[in-house]
């Protein structure tokens, strides 16, 4: 079997799913397939990894150049809407089977749009017009697809191909040592709207004065976050520490009380598992995936603001059920998240969809 892997490299952009695909790769080269990671936009020359890589720049025609030279027998395309209309029937046309892996809710939303803080009247409209046209094209893409993987159970029911299944992310958990002063919570993210930063910073004002410190760790993406770097007036216990490594990262969350989250409802946020693996409970403003925060008590579903404050506020002031429901999430990560079985069950459902 020969696999080309399609989404930007985790040492270029640091999301979830470029984590999840380089575990992904690093996984299936282990068990003999033969891939290739088009690395979109590039990586790190530097970074010794187990799989071959071949970087292609953000456009159709360096795509579909790469796909022509490797010849594979199956693609996995992880990269969510980013220009699969472009590329589609050309990729059809060599007798490619096509996966599509959905990263985010807005993967199953032709139309959904992720609005931009401060833009004009006009600017607004003409991006509305355009992801309304992208919208359709990749509809149209989305039904050619061979077979479709979700990382959130739930999402099954919005996928209408009768080849889909749903396989869970994987953890990451190496990390480099980090140490703070004082105790602290943490929040994790790429800076941008849909994540409502804001609403952490608005926590740290919220439970000033208890000894505990707010920390942030992200790259900027918009504009209108540029505060979180000069502002003056910013909380005191507040403390933005910008972009950060995979390593760096996950040291500062085993390092945490506890993670915070505030965005809203996605695919399946890979700080999740970097949590749970590092036996911290996971306070969630406005998203629990599956429902496995309440159904398994691992974490908080909060809901609103008022809540948000008062869980966090109580994880902050008992250690002992902070303790207890880091150790049952732990728990829970090992018995349903484990990368070797999530591994074997993409290869079958690779292979199966191959021989469709």
């Amino acid at each position: 079997m020969k696999i080309i892997l399609i989404n930007a490299h985790y040492t270029h952009i640091l999301g979830g799913s470029e984590i999840q695909c380089h575990q992904i790769a690093q996984g299936l080269t282990e068990l003999g397939i033969d891939l290739t990671y088009l690395a979109v936009g590039g990586y790190n020359d530097a970074a010794d990894l187990p799989y071959k890589l071949l970087r292609v720049e953000k456009n159709a025609p360096s795509i579909i150049k790469a796909c022509k030279e490797l010849q594979p027998d199956l693609i996995y395309w992880r990269f969510n809407k980013n220009l699969l209309a472009s590329v589609i029937d050309e990729v059809k046309a060599l007798k490619i089977k096509l996966v599509f892996s959905v990263s985010h809710i807005h993967d199953l939303e032709p139309f959904a749009y992720k609005p931009i803080p401060n833009l004009s009247v006009l600017s607004r409209t003409k991006r509305r017009l355009t992801h309304l046209v992208k919208g359709i094209q990749f509809q149209k893409a989305f039904k050619k697809m061979d077979g479709v993987i979700c990382n959130n159970e739930e999402h099954l029911k919005h996928i209408s191909h009768s080849n889909k299944v749903y396989i869970p992310n994987s953890p990451f958990l190496e990390y480099e040592e980090f140490t703070w002063p004082r105790p602290y919570v943490v929040w994790v993210g790429n800076i941008k709207a849909h994540k409502y930063p804001e609403l952490f910073v608005e926590l740290a004002k919220s439970l000033t004065g208890i000894g505990v410190d707010f920390l942030m760790v992200g790259d900027i993406q918009q504009q209108a976050y540029e505060y979180l770097n000069t502002s003056k007036r910013l909380p005191r216990n507040f403390h933005f520490l910008g972009s950060k490594s995979v390593f760096e990262t996950n040291g500062i969350i085993k390092s945490s009380m506890f993670l915070v989250h505030t965005c809203e409802p996605e695919g399946f946020p890979n700080v999740f598992l970097q949590a749970w693996g590092f036996s911290k409970p996971i306070v969630s403003l406005q998203f629990d995936p599956a429902g496995l925060l309440e159904k398994h008590k691992i974490g908080f579903y909060s809901k609103n603001y008022q809540q948000f404050v008062r869980d966090c506020s109580q994880l902050i002031t008992e250690s002992t059920l902070t303790e207890q429901i880091g150790k049952k999430a732990n728990k829970f990560l090992d018995e349903h998240f484990m990368k070797e079985r999530n591994i074997k069950q993409l290869m079958s459902f690779l292979s199966t969809t191959l021989e469709q």
